[in-house]
């Protein structure tokens, strides 16, 4: 076997085996999908940068169970929203050089033929639209003696799963080229069915609890193909369904400082997930071809929530500023040995994130308008040497009512971010065996999501 022809049928077993690589032996593709996923809900709040902790309508109670107490009629909301994600990846090819004396490795960019082969820096882009029912909620205040009662139930899409990614990777040499081909496509979400309440404590203290149950489903698609020398020809192909179910609660607490400012917090405990995981895979290689089936359930652990807010309110106009913290590096599976040894694993990629979103509302009273805009910073809750842009993005609003009795809303929102992905390509070791250099591919991922929410409410 000759040298070259050495180097090909490795690469060609890297691509081969990047699947399974990217899930199981990098650390950076050890993820929990719904980690660090809010998809947001309410067209006003949204409008706003997602600010609605301190929201007085039938969203709060997804938000803020105590502002419940604050909405004086029967209201019905109902809202559907879209989204336009895209995804541009590309790969380049690096050099990292082991330096014994510091034991830090030295980054190059991989410019020269390695050992024949000239790994070429592709790109690919694609996008993948969905529009899905985001909102369904009924307040019914209960009558009381004195303060305010209020009970809410209703569904939320919460988490959302609706992802693309495309990977295109060419070798050259004189032998020929090795094409390598991969696209990931995911959908679907988790919907929040919940069922809570706000009470008046004081004329100016409400407090409010709310329990959740979450159901969801999560297709991923993977499609692989491998063109390499003439050597090979190879396609496989994964088809994998995790269907969620979960539970938690939120406590949480409203204060009126003043005619003007109010506060808001909330606590909400750990979601405990069971996922039920269906594999079916199929593999052609050289026209013969193979099929596989895999069940497995285990649990997720996804830690405590709290959050914060205020508004403020100038005549016409509306200030909102929220938080939310979570430290993800206590996100945990259990209840499947195999899954729990990524704990460790997850402990070392996630860390502690701080959500802010901000955001204003203007409204015109002779119209019947409202003008809103807002901007948010959500950090992807990983550690920043996966990160090549965190998250954060813009949105802006507007609402009409009409008739004192109804509302519509629609919210634009836009966010990108930038992640990456470093596989080992080939390593080069001395005589005795030491590590001297690898060669490496980073994936760099831009992306970016545009969605609308559009909700309407009827106040009895």
């Amino acid at each position: 076997m000759t040298r070259h022809s050495s180097v090909a049928v490795f690469i060609i077993l890297f691509f081969i085996f990047l699947p399974i690589t990217n899930s199981a032996q990098y650390i950076e593709q050890v993820e929990e999908i719904s980690a660090g996923n809010f998809f947001g809900y309410g067209a006003r709040q949204m409008g706003m940068g997602g600010a609605g902790i301190m929201a007085i309508d039938g969203t709060a109670l997804f938000y803020n169970p105590a502002n419940l107490a604050r909405i004086p009629r029967i209201e019905f909301i109902f809202g559907i929203s879209n989204q336009n994600y895209r995804d541009r990846s590309s790969v380049r090819p690096i050099r990292k050089i082991v330096d014994y004396g510091t034991a830090i490795a030295q980054v190059e960019t991989l410019s020269p033929r390695f050992q024949g082969f000239l790994p070429v820096q592709t790109s690919e882009e694609d996008s993948k639209n969905n529009t899905r029912i985001n909102s369904a909620i009924i307040t019914v205040p209960y009558p009381t003696y004195r303060g305010s009662m209020v009970i809410g139930i209703g569904v939320a899409r919460s988490v959302d799963f609706d992802k693309i990614f495309i990977l295109n990777h060419i070798d050259t040499s004189e032998l020929g080229d090795i094409i390598a081909a991969g696209s990931e496509f995911q959908s679907g979400g988790l919907y929040q069915w919940g069922a809570g309440i706000g009470i008046d404590l004081s004329p100016r203290i409400a407090f409010g609890g709310a329990l959740y149950l979450y159901t969801g489903k999560h297709d991923y698609d993977w499609n692989y193909d491998l063109d390499s020398l003439n050597i090979l020809s190879y396609t496989k192909e994964d088809l994998i369904t995790d269907n969620y179910i979960g539970f938690n609660m939120k406590a949480a607490l409203s204060v009126r400082l003043n005619q003007a400012v109010a506060i808001g917090m909330t606590a909400e405990t750990p979601i405990s997930f069971n996922v039920e995981e269906e594999l079916n895979g199929y593999v052609l290689e050289n026209g013969a071809d193979s099929s596989y089936y895999d069940y497995i359930e285990y649990n997720v652990k996804k830690p405590f929530v709290f959050s914060g807010g205020i508004s403020a309110q100038f005549n016409n106009a509306v200030l909102m500023a929220d938080f939310d913290y979570t430290d993800w590096s206590q996100l945990e599976y259990g209840d499947n040995i195999d899954m729990e040894a990524y704990n460790d694993d997850i402990r070392l990629y996630y860390e502690d994130a701080v959500r802010f979103r901000f955001g204003g509302e203007y409204v015109i009273p002779k119209a019947g308008l409202s003008l809103r805009a807002g901007y948010f910073i959500d950090p992807l809750p990983i550690k920043s040497e996966f990160i090549n842009n965190n998250r954060n993005g813009y949105s802006l609003g507007v609402g009409m009512l009409i008739d004192q009795v109804m509302t519509i809303d629609l919210a634009f929102v836009h966010a990108s971010s930038g992640r990456n992905s470093d596989f080992i390509y080939s390593t080069e070791y001395d005589s005795s065996d030491n590590i001297l250099s690898s060669h490496n591919l980073i994936i760099d991922e831009d992306i970016s999501y545009n969605r609308l929410f559009l909700t309407t409410a009827y106040r009895f």
